[in-house]
C-alpha cells in the first residue's frame, strides 16, 4: 500500500512541472500590450492609416475617456475569435477602472489564394458600455459600418466609419465617462509630451545636440567621450520612453542635427575686415 502511494506521488511529482509549463503557455499565448490603440499585426493597414486610426482613437479618449483599440492578426493562438478577443481584453484592463468604458474590434485575417480572403470580426464591449451600446446595436454597426467595407477589402474605411458610428452612440452618454480626471505626475507628464510632440522633441533636441558636441570635443580624449556617449544613450531612451510613438524621438532628431548644424557651423565663420598692402612671395 504504501508503494502504491509513494508511486502516485512520484508520478504527480514527475507531472507538475509538465502542466506548470502548459498553464505557462496558455498564458504567453496572448500578446503583451504595446501602448498602441491600433495594433496592426495582420498588416491589412498602410501606415498612414494606422496613424490615422490611432490619432481617432486618441481623440476619442481625449473626449469622452473612452478607450477604443482596434487588434488585427492572422493568429488567434488556437482560440476562437469571440474567447481571443475576451481574454485579450482583459488581460489588457482595457477602459478606465471605475467605469469599464473599453471598445476592443478583434479582425482575424486569412488569405486563402491571390485574389481570396476570409476574415472574422468582433466587437467587445466593456462592462461599462453595455448601457450606451447594447449587443443588437453592436451587431446593427458591425453589419453596416464595419463588414460592409470589409468584404470588399475596405479595412481602413470599416474601421473608421464604424469607430465614428459607435462613437456617436455614447458621445453624449454621460455614464460611460470615467471620474478619474487627468493623468497626474509621472502619467501626465507622459500625457502632455504625447500631445505635444514639436515642444517635447525641441526639449529632447536641445539635449542631443548637447550631447553631440560634448561628444566631438570629448573624443580626442579617449576614454573621456564616454560620459557624453553614455548621456545621448539616455537622452534617446528617456525620449522613447516620453512617448512610445516615437514622435518626440523624431521631432528631437531632427532638432538636435539641425542645432549641431548650426552651432558647429557659426564656430567655424570667422569676421572679415583684414587688408594686405601687396606684401608677400611670387615664384617666377
Amino acid at each position: 500500500m504504501k508503494n502504491r502511494q509513494s508511486s502516485r506521488c512520484k508520478l504527480l511529482l514527475a507531472l507538475a512541472p509538465l502542466v506548470l509549463l502548459f498553464l505557462a503557455t496558455s498564458v504567453a499565448a496572448i500578446p503583451s500590450s504595446t501602448g498602441y490603440m491600433v495594433n496592426d499585426w495582420a498588416y491589412v493597414l498602410t501606415l498612414e492609416e494606422d496613424m490615422d486610426l490611432e490619432d481617432l482613437c486618441r481623440y476619442i479618449e481625449e473626449e469622452t475617456t473612452v478607450e477604443v483599440y482596434i487588434v488585427t492578426t492572422t493568429d488567434l493562438e488556437g482560440y476562437d475569435i469571440n474567447r481571443y478577443s475576451y481574454l485579450l481584453f482583459n488581460d489588457w484592463g482595457l477602459g478606465k477602472e471605475d467605469v469599464n468604458n473599453g471598445i476592443l474590434l478583434t479582425f482575424y485575417y486569412e488569405d486563402l489564394n491571390e485574389t481570396h480572403f476570409a476574415y472574422d470580426f468582433r466587437i467587445e464591449i466593456g462592462r461599462g458600455m453595455e448601457g450606451a451600446i447594447t449587443d443588437a446595436e453592436a451587431g446593427r454597426i458591425a453589419r453596416d459600418n464595419f463588414t460592409a467595407w470589409f468584404d470588399w477589402g475596405y479595412m481602413y474605411d470599416g474601421f473608421y466609419e464604424g469607430i465614428v458610428e459607435l462613437y456617436n452612440e455614447f458621445v453624449d452618454d454621460p455614464s460611460v465617462v470615467s471620474g478619474l480626471g487627468d493623468p497626474v505626475g509621472i502619467e501626465g507628464f507622459r500625457a502632455w509630451g504625447y500631445t505635444n510632440p514639436w515642444i517635447a522633441g525641441l526639449i529632447i533636441g536641445f539635449m542631443l545636440s548637447f550631447g553631440f558636441i560634448w561628444m566631438q570635443a570629448s573624443l580626442a580624449r579617449g576614454p573621456q567621450c564616454f560620459v557624453p556617449l553614455a548621456f545621448t544613450v539616455v537622452t534617446l531612451l528617456f525620449a522613447w520612453w516620453w512617448d512610445s510613438s516615437l514622435a518626440v524621438l523624431f521631432y528631437g532628431i531632427v532638432f538636435a542635427l539641425g542645432g549641431t548644424i548650426v552651432i558647429r557651423g557659426a564656430g567655424r565663420v570667422r569676421p572679415g575686415g583684414g587688408r594686405t598692402e601687396g606684401g608677400g612671395y611670387t615664384r617666377w
